[in-house]
């Protein structure tokens, strides 16, 4: 297959993409099927609002889908040499582009979930080999377009749409407390029964910022509540990997199912200054990417961050000889949301909540519905506005190991991003 590049700041750039015979047949199938179609996006950036490396080498994969499976046998759609720079320009994880702006809470289940993670690539790096570290050094991540989303759906996240029965039962009583309190019931901060889009329905919410922009702040205005709030950004593309050590075509999730390779990660610490390290297991590497976000938190509970279409450039080295088994980093912070903070809202403080057992995804669920919980009592969010900020700006964390098999996990989000913080 042939890819003609778009117009970027390199016309002259044209990237071949060749795949075997049976991996052409079944992008055909996914063609046909319309897995594989494009989106155009109006007022779409160019690498000319963002940082363009030397040298002008970029690698379209923002004006057309390249691929959207692992496969060791795809060709590269394009070569570098150690030390050198390029360009990668991405789509969107779901590959909606502008059709996010008008997206509707209905409209979000029709989605085809067969063109989920477009990625950039396969990018042939010369003289790595089986056995050796290919290294990421990512020096730029900058939004082309002004918009992002989050969506909510029964297909991803910790509770997928926010059914009662999942999120809100709350218990009545447990133990002690149902023998001393002389009036059980549901707690006094319970989520109130008659929230919006409180009964499973799905939900999108919009984002805004500036092209190019890769510090500051996204402007969250609640699709339910209006409810504003200033989410701090710090972008990064949540898949990058190598192409895998088995052969077939693989889906992007979950991660590292073939060797370690990478792909869909999603770890918010590797921003602009990181340098990632994943194994190599095909000749050249075949390094590709997506999946942009402008900001996450630790978790993702709702199966999205806030989705974008991304340029990242980015600089590899080889490292010979050297086996390791998973991805691995070096990262500028690793709270990157502190550093993207203003002091005024860093003074302000985070709500902390906690889940204590012996089920970790219990206690991961107990602290994410406490914290909606709060969310929507003391800042007048909906149940869905709560979720989507908890993805996009509260962090999980295992905070105790100690008091075995007994753990206990806690979620943090910064009230100082709401503009009138209680």
């Amino acid at each position: 297959m042939c890819f003609a590049h778009s117009a970027t700041a390199s016309d002259a750039v044209h990237v071949q993409a060749g795949v075997g015979p049976e991996a052409a047949a079944s992008f055909a199938q996914l063609a046909g099927e319309g897995g594989l179609g494009t989106v155009d996006v109006a007022g779409s950036g160019t690498p000319e609002t963002v940082a363009a490396p030397r040298g002008d080498r970029v690698l379209d994969g923002y004006g057309q889908v390249l691929h959207n499976r692992w496969n060791r046998d795809l060709e590269p759609a394009v070569t570098v040499r150690p030390g050198e720079e390029i360009q990668l320009l991405c789509r969107d994880a779901l590959d909606i582009g502008d059709q996010a702006q008008t997206l509707t809470p209905d409209g979000s289940l029709t989605l085809d979930l067969g063109r989920i993670h477009p990625l950039t690539g396969p990018v042939h790096i010369e003289g790595a080999e089986p056995g050796d570290i290919l290294e990421v050094e990512v020096l730029d991540v900058s939004p082309l377009v002004d918009f992002g989303y989050t969506t909510v759906s029964p297909a991803l996240g910790l509770f997928g749409t926010l059914r009662p029965d999942v999120l809100g039962v709350f218990a009545p009583w447990i133990e002690a407390a149902q023998l001393s309190d002389p009036s059980p019931g549901r707690v006094p901060s319970a989520i109130p029964e008659n929230q919006p889009f409180g009964t499973g329905a799905a939900y999108v919410q919009l984002y805004r910022f500036e092209r190019g922009q890769s510090s500051g702040y996204a402007t969250f205005v609640g699709s339910d509540s209006g409810k504003r709030a200033q989410i701090p950004i710090a972008p990064f593309l949540g898949i990058m990997g190598n192409a895998p050590m088995r052969k077939g075509m693989y889906r992007t999730f979950p991660p590292s199912f073939s060797g370690g390779m990478g792909g869909n990660i999603d770890v918010r610490q590797i921003t602009t200054g990181s340098r990632l390290q994943l194994p190599v297991y095909a000749e050249g590497a075949l390094f590709s990417a997506g999946d942009g976000h402008m900001a996450q938190g630790d978790g993702e509970i709702s199966g999205t961050a806030i989705e974008t279409l991304m340029s990242a450039t980015l600089r590899f080295q080889v490292i010979k000889n050297t086996v390791i088994s998973a991805p691995r980093a070096i990262v500028p912070a690793a709270d990157p949301t502190q550093r993207a903070m203003s002091a005024e809202m860093a003074a302000q403080g985070y709500y902390v909540t906690t889940g204590a057992g012996p089920d970790l995804m219990e206690d991961v669920k107990n602290a994410v519905r406490d914290m909606i919980d709060w969310l929507v009592t003391d800042q007048g969010v909906s149940m869905h506005e709560a979720y989507a900020l908890c993805s996009v700006a509260g962090d999980l964390k295992i905070s105790e190991l100690v008091d075995l098999p007994n753990w206990l996990v806690s979620m943090t989000v910064p009230r100082g991003i709401f503009e009138e913080a209680a």
